[in-house]
C-alpha cells in the first residue's frame, strides 16, 4: 500500500504544496492507479504552524475530478472512513481504479487531477472547511490485480453528509398520552414537590436532529418489554491521547457487563502567567494583611497592604568614656592618649560625667593598645674637632681602661702617650659622663621620643688604674 505524505499551506481554500519547512515545493506527489493507497494531509497556517480545530469536523468528503463539472462523476471519491489526528488528515484510497479514472487516463502516462476536501461539522450539510489542491497519478501497462471496476453512484446526499447528521446524534422526547411532552431527563428527574409522584412508563417517543432541529417526528409507540438483566460497568483502562484528536470509548466486555477503554486526548498548553507587583500601601497596626490581584489569572497585578508595626518602648540614652594610664593598674591617669600611655579602658553610664576622674574608672579593665618601643639608635652623629661620621651604629674605644661607676655607670679612661687633657676633652661623643641605658642613647625617653641625652661635657680627671681592655662597643 502506498502512503502519499503532503503538507498544504490552508491559508485559503487553494491549498499549496510546501515542504515540511514550510518552502513552496512544485513536483506533485504521484498516486499510482490500480494500488491501495493511504493519502497523509498535514495541515499548515501561513507562518507553518500546525492548523488547528479539525477535530471539530464530524464528517469528511474527499473527491478526486479532471474537470469543474459537479454533475459528472469525479474520477476517486472517499466518503467513509477518513480520520484526523492533530493536524494531519489521513485519506484511505482503498479503490483507485474506477471507470472515470480509467477514462481519465486513457493511454497516457500520468495526468494532473484536481483534489477537493470538504468538512462538516455535526447537523451540517454544508462544509465547514474545503481544501483545493492538485495531484498527479500514474497510469498502468497492464491490469494485473485491478479487474473491472463498477461505476460510483450518485446521490442527493452524499455518505459524509448523512454521517454528519447522524453525528450530531437525535434529540428525544417521551410522552404517557401523546399530549404532554418532555426530554428524557425531564421525564425521569422530576422536580422535588413532584418527587414522590410515581412515574408511569411513557408509551410513545418522537425524535429530530438535535442540531438541525426543524419538525418532530411522527410518534413512535414504545412496547413494554420484560425488566432486563441489571447491566454492570468496569473501567478497562485510562489513557491520554494526543492533543487535538478525538476522545473515544471501547467496550471490551458486553452490553451486560461493560467493560470501557477511556481514551482522553491531553489539553493544549496554556500561555504562561506572570506576576507584577501593584502597590504597596501601610494599614493601620490592628488590621489584618491583605493582598489582592488586580490583574488576570495569567497576568496579575499583586496590590499588597501592609499593617504597620507596633511601637517600640522609649529607649535611653548612653554615655562612653574613655582613659589612658601607664600600666594596668591606672598609673599616669589621663583622658587623653599619649604615646607613653599605653594601657586603655572605657566605662558607660546613662547620665553625663562632667569630667571623669580615676574613680569613675574603678570598675573597668585596663587593657593594653599599645606595643613597647624597640631599641632603635636612629641617626647617630659623632664628631670631633677634624671629623664628623654620621649613622654611627658601633663606638670602639682604644687605649683606654674603664671601671665601674654608680647605677650601672662606665667611665673610660684614656691612656695614650701624648694626650693632653685639652684633646681629650674634644672627644664630645661621650660627652664625659653619658648614661648607656635603655632610655638615653637610642633606646628611648619616658616619653617614647628616640635620641640621645646629652650631658654637660665635663673634664675627665686623674683616676686610678684598671686592667686594659682593648675595645668597649657601646
Amino acid at each position: 500500500m502506498q502512503t502519499i505524505t503532503m503538507y498544504l499551506r490552508a491559508a485559503s481554500v487553494k491549498g499549496t504544496l510546501v515542504d515540511e519547512w514550510n518552502q513552496q515545493v512544485s513536483s506533485l506527489p504521484a498516486l499510482t492507479r490500480g494500488m491501495r493507497a493511504e493519502l497523509v494531509l498535514k495541515l499548515v497556517d501561513t507562518n507553518g504552524e500546525p492548523l488547528e480545530g479539525l477535530g471539530a469536523y464530524g464528517a469528511w468528503d474527499f473527491a478526486v475530478a479532471n474537470d469543474w463539472d459537479t454533475t459528472t462523476t469525479p474520477q476517486l471519491r472517499v466518503t467513509e472512513g477518513i480520520t484526523v489526528e492533530g493536524n494531519a488528515v489521513h485519506v484511505p484510497l482503498t479503490e483507485t481504479n474506477t471507470a472515470e479514472l480509467i477514462a481519465a487516463l486513457g493511454t497516457n502516462e500520468s495526468a494532473t487531477f484536481g483534489c477537493e476536501l470538504a468538512g462538516f461539522e455535526p447537523g451540517e450539510t454544508t462544509p465547514g472547511f474545503l481544501l483545493q489542491f492538485d495531484i498527479s497519478i500514474r497510469n498502468r501497462r497492464a491490469d494485473a490485480g485491478t479487474g473491472r471496476p463498477s461505476p460510483v453512484s450518485d446521490a442527493s446526499y452524499t455518505a459524509a453528509q448523512v454521517d454528519a447528521l447522524f453525528a450530531a446524534g437525535f434529540e428525544i422526547q417521551l410522552s404517557r398520552d401523546g399530549i404532554e411532552w418532555k426530554s428524557y431527563e425531564d421525564y425521569y428527574n422530576p422536580d422535588v414537590e413532584n418527587a414522590e409522584v410515581e412515574i408511569l412508563p411513557p408509551t410513545r417517543f418522537r425524535f429530530r436532529n438535535a442540531a438541525v432541529g426543524h419538525d418532530w417526528s411522527e410518534a413512535v409507540p414504545l412496547v413494554q418489554g420484560e425488566p432486563g438483566l441489571a447491566a454492570r460497568m468496569y473501567v478497562h483502562s485510562v489513557t491520554t491521547g494526543e492533543s487535538g484528536t478525538q476522545a473515544k470509548i471501547v467496550n471490551y466486555g458486553t452490553p451486560y457487563e461493560a467493560r470501557l477503554a477511556f481514551t482522553i486526548p491531553k489539553g493544549d498548553r496554556g500561555n504562561a502567567a506572570t506576576v507584577r507587583i501593584g502597590t504597596v500601601e501601610v494599614a493601620g497596626t490592628d488590621e489584618e494583611p491583605e493582598v489582592t490581584n488586580s490583574g488576570t489569572a495569567n497576568d496579575a497585578i499583586l496590590n499588597f497592604r501592609i499593617p504597620r508595626g507596633a511601637v517600640g518602648a522609649t529607649g535611653h540614652e548612653s554615655y562612653l568614656y574613655v582613659a589612658y594610664a601607664e600600666n594596668n593598674s591606672g598609673r599616669g591617669f589621663s583622658l587623653t592618649p599619649a604615646a607613653s600611655r599605653k594601657y586603655r579602658a572605657e566605662i558607660q553610664t546613662d547620665s553625663p560625667i562632667e569630667t571623669p576622674t580615676i574613680s569613675d574608672f574603678a570598675g573597668a579593665t585596663w587593657v593594653k593598645y599599645l606595643g613597647d618601643d624597640s631599641t632603635v639608635y636612629g641617626d647617630v652623629l659623632v664628631a670631633d674637632a677634624d671629623t664628623s661620621i654620621p649613622q654611627v651604629t658601633r663606638i670602639v674605644f682604644e687605649n683606654a681602661t674603664i671601671r665601674r661607676g654608680i647605677d650601672g655607670e662606665v667611665i673610660v679612661r684614656f691612656k695614650e702617650a701624648g694626650v693632653t687633657v685639652d684633646e681629650m676633652n674634644r672627644y664630645a661623643t661621650i660627652n664625659g659622663r653619658t648614661r648607656l641605658s635603655s632610655w638615653t642613647n637610642g633606646g628611648g625617653s619616658p616619653s617614647a621620643m628616640p635620641g640621645l641625652e646629652v650631658a654637660v661635657p665635663q673634664t675627665i680627671g686623674l683616676l686610678l688604674g684598671f686592667p686594659s681592655y682593648s675595645s668597649f662597643i657601646g
